[in-house]
């Protein structure tokens, strides 16, 4: 699954369901819509695991 914390925006994928985000602990999440996943696969494409808002890196 794909999701995205509300509150600091970073977009990651887990197997199974997420109850916070992994970056800022938060439980402000939710799924992607597709244009996030479509990001995240391109990012994962070019060897980059996250994304924030803003289109921001880790």
């Amino acid at each position: 699954m794909i999701y995205t914390c509300e509150d600091c925006g970073l977009l990651f994928y887990r197997a199974g369901e997420v109850k916070e985000c992994p970056f800022c602990e938060k439980n402000d999440i939710r799924f992607a819509t597709k244009e996030e996943i479509k990001r995240l696969q391109t990012l994962l494409e070019q060897g980059k695991p996250t994304l924030f808002k803003e289109e921001q890196t880790l």
